[in-house]
């Protein structure tokens, strides 16, 4: 995959200052052979917008001014909105071996390079999509377009990309054409959990309970 991915082409495909963008934008395969697709400037704004959310909580819940009532709702309603914002920031497409990886806010999808039959624009938002031999779609919505699509179509790179790497999966042998047969599983789905969003759901929800529990008692 590591090779085979740079000799379908996608070197070609990086605009002007090919060696720097390529560099920057993370497309060379990391230690486990994986490539990934992300929007690196989308995921520094949420998650900048999210620790200020949190630091926001912080400093509403140390401030002696207010009913606790009060700042616990306050606290919730910004640890709610931390954890959106940093679900947001981890939508990403990994290209593996053998396999294509679209991590969503809430679930990730798995899809063998044997099931994708093509990658399409022909939704009616014009948005990119998977399409699998068994007929089911996968929408990349929420990762298609991008601030560097002013500059270059990035979103049409990260498309080839995906296409050139289950093309280089197939020619290389290494995963089973469509049909009946052993291989790999079909397309799977997983909820995407994550070690930074689920605490603070956990503590908006903690919060919602403190105040109600003040607003009950008071």
């Amino acid at each position: 995959m590591t090779s085979g991915l740079w000799q379908a082409g996608l070197r070609d495909w990086y605009g002007p200052g090919t060696s720097i963008v390529q560099r920057v934008r993370g497309y060379r395969p990391n230690r486990r052979g994986e490539i990934k697709l992300v929007r690196w400037l989308r995921v520094g704004i949420l998650r900048g917008l999210s620790c200020g959310a949190v630091g926001f909580a912080l400093y509403v819940q140390l401030d002696a001014v207010g009913l606790a009532r009060d700042r616990a709702v306050v606290d919730a309603m910004m640890l709610a909105t931390a954890s959106f914002l940093w679900r947001g920031s981890l939508i990403r497409v990994v290209l593996r071996p053998g396999e294509i990886v679209c991590s969503g806010m809430w679930r990730h999808a798995v899809v063998p390079c044997s099931e994708v039959k093509r990658l399409h624009r022909d939704t009616w938002r014009g948005h990119l999509a998977l399409e699998t031999h068994g007929g089911e779609n996968i929408d990349f919505a929420l990762f298609d377009g991008s601030f560097w699509d002013l500059y270059y179509d990035f979103s049409g790179v990260c498309g080839d990309a995906m296409r050139a790497h289950a093309r280089a999966e197939s020619e290389a042998g290494s995963v089973p054409g469509p049909g009946p047969g052993p291989g790999p599983a079909g397309l799977r789905r997983y909820f995407n959990w994550s070690v930074v969003a689920d605490p603070l759901a956990v503590g908006a929800v903690f919060c919602g309970g403190m105040a109600l529990y003040l607003t009950v008692r008071g």
